[in-house]
């Protein structure tokens, strides 16, 4: 599922950050605190590289977090606390080996039918919760439940969507409980990619929150900001300890956690991972120089050439490539009605004009991609023009509409849909006079954003369009896109899901997806470029022919360059930094760059 990016806010924090106000020095070989009872009978086996106990990993963190809950995860901040450190799926994906694969984690293993249409998997024997309690098939069909449940709002239920029954309701794989450590998908189509969408369902105990689930009281009091850290119950390595609004986020070891290392000790080798909230990149910058961090999960553009001067003796800083993520503009198409107003969430003359293709065309071939990528990048990032980023080589193509920066081409475009300056102050105006104006939105706490805001908006004003740009807090443009839809253009970016495909896109493509940002949550499709986006979706996603399955996503770029419902800008290349003094990490493009393998890190003996 791909997430919402931004950037870093206001904090303030002392240079002490574990939990008992000292910092541990390093490994220390004695897990503190430590583990509880003893390992299951069916643990997972680590047989790589081992490690010793003790220290912590002090990580940059974008943004408070907005909720404990995984089912509501869509900010990266969230997603980059929650998922791999407190909560788990049932299969584990190696982000950093070479090529990433899936790996049996909550799962001894797992099995496909023939004709794909069968999912089985088997659960560890002796698993428990972090707080002790036994993990079932129970907790696994709970949160399939609440994940399908038309009454808790989420992004994860598109991913398993397989389209609508003959009365037009949505349609799910079931889900069968076969005994306590087994469970069964029944699917209505194949689909060879399912793992994708299991790799979405982060696991919550029912023992728990069922009672608040029934209560109809889920959204409002299951794992929210500001409750007691220990109602927050995973089955990851680490557990919430402390939560200082805008300043931090500690998780200490999960006691009952059920992996071990070849030498048969418990996992994670780490006692802490402690998340520093910071006022902006150059204070990540900073912090990291001065030891105050420990890792730099991401070097932007503007900083690479400088943090790359601090590699040395116990730094590391490594350019990973062009990014699996991108970003994007998106103009307001929703048709609809705000039942609070009983106005139109768009005015018509504007509902018109973002609606109409040829505007939109018009808007990209006035952006200066390229200028864009030189300037606000400083020329690390690529020119995109996919909701796909070209960094994504198995799946990116290249036989996409592309739009060259070419202002005469935009004018001739706005024309021909009849936008003139008829009152001669430099801004066209419809055949109704009004003039076409623009407000564009973004999170006011990243730069790059706001940068990239104010560069398009100076395109725009270049061809007639009077443009301008508007940063917000970011909770106001989730708002904006997610429940008010109240603005006329949002810029932000995706974080590719993992691993990056099809069905980690389904949120966005669906015309009825949470994340369709032009127009979300659409009982039906308003037009038939997204009914024809929604087929190839599902043909796409139940086809087993590798070859058939390639062309059909090659036509879903293409339909999407063409209409323009997120105006692609560009993809930018990723860096990190961190201190060589760990073991175990192995740098990944996708998310969560480093700590990806969180259990398997350790600090070495110094």
């Amino acid at each position: 599922m791909k997430s919402f990016t931004f950037s870093f806010v206001i904090v303030a924090m002392a240079c002490a950050v574990a939990c008992n106000g000292s910092r541990p020095k390093g490994a220390t070989g004695t897990p503190n605190p430590p583990f509880e009872g003893t390992p299951p009978e069916e643990a997972y086996v680590y047989d790589g590289e081992t490690g010793a106990y003790g220290g912590m990993i002090v990580l940059d963190l974008p943004d408070d977090v907005k909720s404990f809950n995984p089912i509501f995860s869509t900010d990266t901040a969230t997603t980059y606390v929650l998922w791999y450190h407190v909560f788990r799926c049932l299969v584990d994906y190696r982000n950093g080996e070479d090529p990433p694969r899936y790996d049996a984690g909550l799962c001894t293993k797992w099995e496909a039918s023939p004709d794909a249409r069968q999912w089985t998997f088997y659960l560890r024997k002796g698993v428990r919760w972090s707080d002790g309690r036994p993990f079932t098939a129970d907790d696994v069909m709970f949160t399939y439940d609440v994940v399908r449940d038309k009454n808790v709002p989420n992004a994860i239920k598109d991913i398993f969507s397989e389209g609508e029954d003959e009365g037009g309701q949505a349609l799910y794989p079931d889900l069968v409980k076969v005994d306590d450590h087994t469970v069964r998908f029944e699917l209505h189509k194949p689909n060879g990619g399912f793992l994708d969408a299991i790799f979405n369902l982060y696991i919550i105990p029912k023992h728990k929150w069922e009672g608040v689930w029934r209560a109809g009281s889920f959204n409002t009091e299951a794992m929210q900001i500001g409750g007691d850290p220990k109602e927050v119950v995973g089955l990851g390595p680490f557990v919430l300890k402390e939560h200082v609004s805008g300043q931090r986020v500690v998780l200490e070891r999960n006691p009952h956690f059920w992996k071990v290392d070849k030498d048969g000790d418990r996992l994670p080798y780490l006692d802490r991972v402690v998340f520093v909230i910071a006022k902006d990149y150059n204070t990540i910058q900073a912090k990291f120089q001065a030891g105050e961090i420990d890792v730099m999960s991401r070097v932007r553009a503007q900083e690479f050439a400088q943090v790359k001067r601090l590699e040395g003796s116990g730094i590391r800083v490594e350019d990973l490539g062009v990014s699996h993520s991108t970003e994007w503009m998106a103009f307001n198409q929703n048709t609809g009605i705000n039942k609070n107003t009983g106005r139109p969430y768009v005015e018509k003359w504007k509902q018109r004009l973002f609606r109409d293709q040829k505007f939109r065309q018009a808007v990209s071939y006035a952006i200066d991609r390229e200028g864009l990528a030189n300037t606000v990048y400083v020329g690390r990032a690529a020119p995109n023009f996919s909701f796909v980023s070209p960094g994504e080589k198995y799946s990116y193509s290249d036989d996409v509409m592309k739009y060259p920066y070419d202002p005469e081409r935009a004018r001739q475009l706005l024309s021909e849909i009849g936008l003139k300056d008829t009152d001669n102050d430099d801004f066209l105006e419809d055949a109704e006079g009004h003039t076409i104006e623009i407000n564009i939105n973004t999170n006011s706490s990243n730069s790059q954003r706001v940068g990239t805001a104010s560069f398009i908006a100076k395109n725009l004003q270049d061809v007639g369009i009077k443009a301008n740009s508007a940063p917000i807090d970011f909770r106001i443009v989730i708002n904006m896109m997610q429940s008010q839809y109240n603005f006329d253009a949002i810029v932000l970016g995706w974080v590719a899901g993992v691993p990056p495909s099809l069905i980690n896109s389904k949120n966005i493509l669906l015309s009825s997806g949470f994340n369709h940002i032009c127009f979300p949550n659409q009982p039906a499709p308003s037009t038939e470029w997204e009914a024809r986006v929604n087929q190839l979706v599902q043909e796409m996603e139940a086809s087993l022919d590798p070859a058939e399955r390639k062309r059909m996503y090659d036509e879903l770029q293409r339909i999407w360059s063409e209409q323009l419902p997120e105006i692609h800008l560009v993809a930018q290349r990723e860096g990190v930094a961190y201190k060589t003094k760990f073991g175990n990490i192995r740098p990944s493009i996708m998310i969560p760059r480093l700590t990806w393998n969180v259990e398997e890190i350790y600090v070495k003996q110094q």
